[in-house]
């Protein structure tokens, strides 16, 4: 069996591993808390965080804004003479159709209001 005192040493020793060790936990826990350490940094130098964020933004906004380039395949010519002509069309017929909605809708619900009463004439 060991001699008393080497068991006094040896729990000694395994005392301070042991708090070394749990300082050495405690202070790897306080490194990786990065939410709490930017808070405090924050507090700590609040205008220069806030005009970082103001330039970064006014960069940010003084950015030219991305182009889109859109291609378009020309195989024929008779391809792009249609879609022409159907673009006149569409053009055409939507100031028809805007000059003639009161009309179109006058008449739309002289129909339906006729329909409805039919309708309810018809159950009584």
């Amino acid at each position: 069996m060991a001699e008393p005192h080497v068991k006094v040493e040896l729990a000694a020793e395994l005392d301070r591993a042991r708090a070394a060790l749990a300082r050495g936990c405690d202070a790897v826990r306080h490194d990786m808390d990065v939410a709490t350490r930017f808070k405090a940094s924050f507090h700590e130098n609040k205008a220069a965080y806030i005009g970082g964020a103001t330039v970064f933004g006014l960069l940010l906004s003084k950015l030219p804004s991305r182009k889109k380039k859109v291609f378009v395949e020309r195989k024929t010519k008779d391809a792009v003479k249609e879609t022409e002509k159907a673009g006149l069309w569409l053009i055409l017929l939507e100031f028809l159709f805007k000059t003639f909605r009161p009309m179109l809708t006058s008449i739309i619900s002289k129909q339906v209001t006729n329909f409805v009463k039919s309708r309810a004439g018809s159950k009584d």
